[in-house]
This record gives structure tokens, C-alpha cells and sequence, in this order.
């Protein structure tokens, strides 16, 4: 059930829907028939009536001039004894009836009117006249006229709406058709599973592409899981396998006090390297789960290079190598994850430097935030490798992924950072010279404004 309340069918919604338009559309259009028939009838009625009381005028006229009034009322009762729908009464100057046709019976549906007589007709005596048509046979007419479009348009709609459900249906078989797709998909078959239309419907098109879409996202996303948890149960064995095997050696034959020791300091360091990496595994969902940067007022990016150059310096001098700095720029940030971030970048590059080389660290800012790299000289890093240097676990041929405990997390965690920054990374390599850096979304305002706080994306 929708949160909305009832689910309902689209069919029959738009079924219903297209009923009710068509019942009022030929609703509509019957009653324009009906009421431009009941005036075209009226009209006609009217012109009728006009041309009687100008026959009777004529009548009464020629009478006038003849003298002759019994010719008058016998061509007057010839004409409305033929016409039954007509009536005719003329008055006297007093009022009184001086002719009047055959009576008919009344009826509520007639037509009526009046004129005056021309003065000096029928020797003065005629002063007005009344004339009434009758207008059963037109009611009649419009009656059944209005029965007949009632009838039309009921069983119109009625048709109109069967067809138009069924079109409704047949138009939804597509939908059908994506449902049934949808419902054999399963978690072990998203690989090269798509939805699909035997003929492209051009509203669908957009929503299938985007569920395609989607269903790579996930296809990608399960294989990503699949090859982390067999990743981390790789990661996990190696140290689990290493502390089982001292402790049953140990349990094996008593031990004096000092055997123990290095036993347990050889646990320790293989204790160490679990927690290392269960802690970078919770910072990494953390990630995953929307957390962000706390940021600190605009601050030096140059300064917290020099810091983690720093604190690299005795594994600089170890390796022979040297490393500096350059550029500046100001942004909100949080300072302990940019020095991990750094300090991730400035260990790989330690490790995979050619002997005597130096690391350059670099620091770039433009309009659309601040860019921080970190190269080195050393072999370089095959294409394949390249793109994938961020994923978690992920090794190549002496890969660079590894952070300070080498499990494979380094440079995952520092797409981490860059992400809760709202930033991205980037690596290249190439002409013996291999660079990795990340960017950060927020820049710093002008130079010569006062230090403002801000808030990351």
C-alpha cells in the first residue's frame, strides 16, 4: 500500500478518466444539436407566423376595398380550416369577436400574436387581430430529437470507453513486459541483465535508461562488495594465521619469561596491524555513510605540507631522498585528515621512489578550489594499474596503493578525504615521473579579508 493511501490501477483510472471526457464531450456536443435545432425551429415558427399575420392583413385589406366582408370570412375559413395548427380571431373597435376560425383544442406549446388592422378596413368596423400557432408537432420533434442524442451519447461513451480500455491495456503491456524483465533479476545475474523493449516507447525510453544505469551502478557495487570482503578476509587471514600459529608454538612446551615476551610482542605487532586496519575499514564506512569534514576557519594548505614533510623526515633521510614544497593556497578543510591524506600520499611516495630522487609536493588554487599533488621519480604505473590505485585492497605489480600499514587502504582512504571535502583525486604517470594528489571543493576567500569560517558541501 502507498503511503498516499490505496493503490489503484492506472488502467482503469485512465479508463474511467477517458469515459467521463468522452461522456461529456458527446454530452456537449448533443446539447449544441438540441439547442440549435429548438432554435432553428423557433426561428422558422416565427418567420411562419410573420407571413400568416401579413396574409391576413392583406385579407382584411382587400375586403376594405371591396366592400365585400362574407368574401373575406369565407377565404379566411378556407385557409385556417386547412391549416389545423392556426387560429385567428379579429376584433371591432369595441372589442368585440367579428371572426374567428374553428377553435382548436389549446396546447401549453404555441406561438401567439397580435396586430392592428389598417384604419377605414371593412367599413371601420376591424380594429386588431390575434393569431396563434400551434406548436405540438415541433415539441414532438425536439422531444424525441432529445431522446435520440441522450440515447447517442450514452451508448457513444459507452463504446468509445470499451475501446479506450482496452487500448489501455494493450498500451500497458510494455510496462508488463518491464515488470515481468525486472522480476527475474537477481543479485548473481546483473551482469549483462537489462531492461529491454522489443519496439522502443519514447516516454519509457528515459526511465529505462536510467534503471539500466542504475543496475550498473549496482552490478558494480556488489562486485566491488564481493572483491572487498574477499579482499578483507585476505588482509584478515594473514595476521590471524600468523598469531594462532605463535600461540599454539608457545602452548606447544613451558617457556621462560623472556621467550614469552618476544612471543607477545611478536602478537602485538600483528594485533597492531588488525586494528589498523579494522579502524581504516570503520573510517571508510563512515565515508560511505555521508560523513563530512569538520572544517576549520581558512586556513594555510602550504603550512600542513611543511607539518607532514616533517614529520617524514627521518623516513626521508633513511631512503636517501628529499622533499619539498610549492605553491599556496587557503581553504576550509580539516587539518588532522589533510596531514592523514598527505602523510598517505608523501609514505607511497617514499616507497616507490628511484634511490636519491626528490618528491615534489605541489599546491595549485583556481577558481573551482585547491589542487594538492604529490610526485615522484620511479618506475611508472601501467594505465590498468592507474585506474585503479584508489580501490580498496587493490594491488598491482608493486602497487602504490598501500598506506602506513601497506594493507592495500592508503589511497583509498585518501578518496576518502577528498570526498568529505567535496573534492575528488587524480593520479598520472609518465616520463618517469609519477604523480597523485587529490583537490578540496572550498577555496579561500581574498587575501585581504579577515579569517572567515566556512562550511563544506
Amino acid at each position: 500500500m502507498t503511503p498516499g493511501g490505496r493503490p489503484y490501477s492506472l488502467v482503469w483510472r485512465l479508463s474511467w478518466l477517458f469515459a467521463a471526457q468522452t461522456l461529456l464531450g458527446f454530452g456537449a456536443l448533443s446539447a449544441a444539436v438540441y439547442l440549435a435545432s429548438a432554435a432553428h425551429l423557433d426561428r422558422k415558427s416565427e418567420v411562419e407566423l410573420e407571413r400568416k399575420v401579413t396574409l391576413v392583413r392583406s385579407l382584411v385589406e382587400e375586403a376594405a376595398s371591396t366592400g365585400d366582408q362574407e368574401a373575406m370570412r369565407h377565404k379566411l375559413g378556407e385557409f385556417f380550416d386547412a391549416h389545423e395548427d392556426l387560429r385567428v380571431m379579429l376584433f371591432d373597435a369595441s372589442g368585440a369577436i367579428a371572426f374567428q376560425s374553428a377553435t382548436k383544442a389549446g396546447s401549453s406549446a404555441r406561438l401567439t400574436a397580435r396586430f392592428d388592422v389598417p384604419a377605414g378596413a371593412a367599413g371601420a368596423r376591424l380594429a386588431s387581430g390575434f393569431i396563434e400557432m400551434d406548436r405540438t408537432d415541433d415539441e414532438k420533434l425536439l422531444t424525441g430529437l432529445a431522446g435520440l442524442l441522450v440515447a447517442s451519447t450514452l451508448v457513444g461513451a459507452f463504446l468509445v470507453s470499451a475501446s479506450g480500455f482496452w487500448l489501455t491495456r494493450r498500451s500497458m503491456r510494455p510496462l508488463i513486459g518491464l515488470a515481468r524483465q525486472t522480476r527475474a533479476l537477481g543479485a548473481g545475474r546483473l551482469s549483462g541483465s537489462r531492461l529491454s523493449l522489443d519496439r522502443p516507447v519514447v516516454e519509457l525510453t528515459p526511465w529505462i535508461d536510467e534503471f539500466n544505469a542504475l543496475l550498473g551502478r549496482v552490478d558494480g557495487a556488489y562486485r566491488q562488495l564481493e572483491a572487498f570482503n574477499a579482499d578483507v578476509a585476505h588482509e584478515l587471514r594473514t595476521p590471524l594465521t600468523t598469531l594462532m600459529g605463535h600461540t599454539e608454538l608457545a602452548l606447544r612446551r613451558p617457556r621462560d619469561s623472556v621467550a614469552l615476551r618476544s612471543i607477545l610482542e611478536s602478537n602485538l605487532e600483528d594485533l597492531q596491524r588488525l586494528a589498523s586496519i579494522v579502524n581504516d575499514m570503520l573510517f571508510l564506512a563512515r565515508v560511505d555513510g555521508g560523513a563530512l569534514a569538520r572544517a576549520t576557519a581558512h586556513a594555510s594548505l602550504s603550512e600542513q605540507v611543511r607539518a607532514t614533510i616533517d614529520f617524514h623526515e627521518a623516513a626521508l633521510a633513511e631512503a636517501g631522498l628529499e622533499a619539498r614544497s610549492g605553491g599556496e593556497a587557503r581553504a576550509c578543510f580539516d587539518a588532522g585528515l589533510i596531514r592523514r591524506a598527505l602523510s598517505n600520499l608523501l609514505g607511497n611516495a617514499i616507497r616507490h621512489s628511484a634511490p636519491g630522487a626528490s618528491i615534489t609536493v605541489s599546491i595549485e588554487e583556481d577558481a573551482c578550489g585547491a589542487r594538492i599533488g604529490v610526485s615522484n621519480e620511479g618506475a611508472e604505473i601501467p594505465p590498468d594499474d592507474l585506474n585503479r590505485i584508489f580501490d580498496r585492497f587493490y594491488r598491482g605489480q608493486e602497487s602504490r596503493s598501500g598506506g602506513d600499514g601497506r594493507h592495500g587502504l592508503g589511497l583509498a582512504i585518501v578518496a576518502a578525504i577528498a570526498k568529505m571535502h567535496g573534492g575528488e583525486t587524480f593520479a598520472h604517470s609518465g616520463g618517469g615521473v609519477t604523480t597523485v594528489g587529490f583537490t578540496l571543493g572550498e577555496v579561500g576567500s581574498p587575501r585581504d579579508s579577515p579569517e572567515p569560517t566556512c562550511a563544506l558541501p
